[in-house]
């Protein structure tokens, strides 16, 4: 019902009575029912985010993943190292495949990629999809070993950010990538198995070495409150 205006009370204070009576009368609107459709997802600024790497960068990038992969299959080689990477995994291509149809552009990135041989420290990265089209969060932490007790390790806060996916390069935060740094090797007679690397670039300058492992998924250990925020971004 209109709320009446204090003049019009003023000149027809009879309707005080009136106004009571209709209130008893006129039908009550109901409260919102339940299932109201939640906000919709946020979307990262992109000024936040690195800038894109230029073709020549880009290319000095690859010619230094090149060199990193060969070295770490000649030290498979040799015996220095024996476990490098992970097989691929068939349920991560498939849920690649499925992304695919609907976000081309982050298909290839997602998944949980994974340093965790030769010497410390070890990386861990989930990249998972969002529903706005191009972005993704990012979820990472190492494992490290401390100063001063030896053998002695420790991991790091979990960091979650958001990141985008612009002409084949992710550009996060603190990180970036592109699909030229999405390498795969064959089985050998040192490695028994494929594998998926990727290459990363810091934005310290520092380019890390990953390989695929499963897909994306949440952990029970995180905290609430960083699955909230995974939520907030429409990556949940």
């Amino acid at each position: 019902m209109k709320q009446l205006q204090p003049s019009r009370w003023a000149l027809a204070p009879g309707l005080l009575l009136l106004g009571s009576t209709l209130a008893c009368t006129l039908p009550v609107e109901e409260p919102m029912a339940p299932g109201v459709p939640p906000a919709p997802p946020a979307v990262v600024d992109p000024v936040t985010l690195l800038p894109p790497l230029s073709p020549e960068a880009l290319q000095q990038r690859n010619a230094e993943l090149t060199e990193r992969i060969d070295s770490e299959l000649a030290l498979a080689g040799l015996g220095k190292i024996t476990r490098l990477g992970a097989p691929i995994s068939s349920e991560l291509e498939a849920f690649r495949l499925s992304w695919a149809e609907t976000d081309p552009a982050i298909a290839p990135f997602l998944g949980t990629w994974v340093h965790n041989w030769d010497m410390m420290p070890y990386d861990f990265m989930t990249v998972l999809p969002s529903t706005v089209p191009g972005q993704v969060c990012l979820v990472r932490y190492r494992q490290m070993e401390t100063d001063t007790v030896p053998f002695e390790t420790f991991t790091t806060p979990i960091e979650v950010s958001v990141a985008m996916v612009v002409d084949g390069q992710l550009l996060g935060e603190t990180m970036q990538t592109a699909d030229t740094l999405l390498r795969f090797t064959q089985a050998s007679a040192y490695v028994a198995y494929d594998i998926e690397f990727l290459g990363t670039v810091e934005d310290d300058g520092e380019l890390r070495l990953l390989a695929a492992q499963q897909p994306p998924a949440l952990d029970p250990a995180w905290d609430p409150s960083l699955v909230e925020q995974l939520n907030t971004y429409g990556c949940a």
